[in-house]
């Protein structure tokens, strides 16, 4: 294994989380810190099996609860990139005698659909969750809160529907799917439906003794899709790298950023967390991280990654309850990203193309400064105001003298170029504002 974090940061990562496992009363505790899907620095403390004695490891699995619902939401998003559904279609355009068929299918991975929270049981059963066949029944007696994009709302069972979505479309189950065009293409071999060894035993610890109660590992039914899965930390590290950079060939890098986009505030007090396609996007400070978290008896689990850095953090733990993992995840990315700096120097590049060069520098809009650049092999501008840092303007070519805004405040606006007799750019318009090289103190002369 390298090492990602400096001696002092790796100290500091230690005690954060001896503390947790301690004060928290975990039977174990796998923290994984990962740079684009390779573990670096780990912390293994406890029994992943008390019984057994057996110790944690990267590659034990624990089961991950709700993080499951990131692989269907990717299993979804395969369908939408492949034309055979669409975001905004209703469920019912897809499966004949849908449950609720008017929700999008956009609604259901971003919980604002307005549907009830679990699969409906009858007061005085045991509320066994409903087998797939039962499924449209036991849906159809659901509650709709609200009306469909009011507020957020989590629901387990809206990911169950798309989970059944996913097999009505394909005529194929969605454990079949998630397998076949997802974890096996990408080779993570450790995440499965049910547990294989060597997997950690799932306790509860009673709340007023240090007493341990054994859970039995437990079957989702037809809300698998919402939580069914079994990993290691191995695997999710590669997996949250998929979800941060991508791979083509199981996903359009465009629909992946389509699910990291945020959709709809979950936190209205703070703004500190919000839901993409099926991902959380939770701020810490001036950083947003995106990622996912579980819970299932017996078990706790956090996945969280950088997009900005490529820098991620995988959290187990084999107890029901006694921790906020979501935030002890974000404390230590946190830590990550303020202990390691980007290693790639700059590097001199070839010049632009001849025929952009007069189109670079500063230009004027509105008595507002603009300084256009060519960096990293493309187009790109900045306020000229605007902090080393920022975020620039993207443009990518899509015909002479036309370009379309790639990344920025005015994704998908034109940019067009427009030149004198002579072939250089003298005005040109981004989303139809007029630019020009004259400021407002030099009366209009270039």
């Amino acid at each position: 294994m390298g090492k990602l974090l400096s001696d002092g940061a790796a100290r500091r990562l230690r005690q954060l989380a001896s503390d947790a496992q301690r004060e928290c009363r975990l039977p174990s505790l796998v923290v994984g810190v990962a740079s684009h899907g390779r573990i670096l620095d780990s912390v293994l403390l406890g029994s992943a099996n008390i019984t057994t004695a057996t110790s944690p490891g990267l590659d034990a699995q624990y089961r991950v609860g709700s993080i499951t619902k990131t692989f269907t939401a990717v299993g979804v998003m395969q369908l939408v990139a492949e034309g055979r559904i669409g975001l905004s279609d209703p469920i019912g355009r897809h499966w004949i005698n849908a449950p609720h068929p008017d929700l999008t299918i956009a609604s259901l991975l971003t919980h604002s659909s307005g549907l009830q929270r679990e699969a409906t049981a009858e007061v005085g059963t045991s509320g066994a969750l409903p087998s797939r066949e039962e499924l449209p029944a036991n849906a159809a007696a659901a509650r709709l809160l609200y009306p469909s994009g009011y507020w957020w709302h989590y629901s387990n069972l809206g990911f169950a529907l798309l989970g059944e979505l996913m097999a009505q479309v394909c005529g194929q189950s969605w454990e079949s799917q998630v397998t076949e065009r997802i974890l096996k293409p990408l080779g993570l071999e450790r995440t499965t439906t049910f547990p294989q060894p060597p997997a950690a035993q799932g306790y509860s610890v009673l709340p007023f003794t240090d007493e341990i109660v054994a859970e039995l590992p437990g079957d989702s039914g037809a809300l698998a899709p919402a939580g069914q899965l079994w990993s290691t930390a191995t695997d999710l590290a590669r997996w949250i790298d998929f979800l941060i950079r991508g791979n083509p060939e199981i996903l359009p890098a465009t629909h992946l950023e389509l699910m990291r986009a945020p959709r709809v505030i979950a936190d209205l007090e703070h703004w500190t967390t919000a839901f993409g396609l099926g991902l959380v996007l939770r701020r810490q400070g001036e950083r947003v991280f995106v990622g996912h978290t579980g819970a299932m008896p017996g078990f706790l689990a956090a996945l969280l990654g950088s997009p900005a850095s490529g820098n991620s953090v995988v959290l187990f733990t084999n107890s029901t309850a006694g921790v906020d993992i979501g935030q002890l995840a974000a404390g230590i990315l946190e830590l990550v990203e303020e202990d390691t700096l980007d290693p790639t120097p700059w590097q001199p590049a070839d010049p632009p193309p001849t025929e952009f060069a007069s189109a670079l520098g500063r230009w004027w809009s509105e008595w507002s400064e603009f300084v256009f650049r060519w960096r990293d092999g493309e187009l790109q501008s900045v306020a000229a105001d605007a902090p080393a840092d920022a975020a620039p303007n993207r443009f990518r070519q899509v015909r002479p003298d036309v370009f379309v805004t790639t990344s920025g405040p005015e994704r998908g606006e034109e940019l067009q170029l427009v030149r004198d007799p002579s072939g250089r750019v003298v005005r040109m318009y981004h989303a139809t504002y007029p630019l020009t090289r004259a400021t407002p103190q030099n009366g209009g002369t270039d």
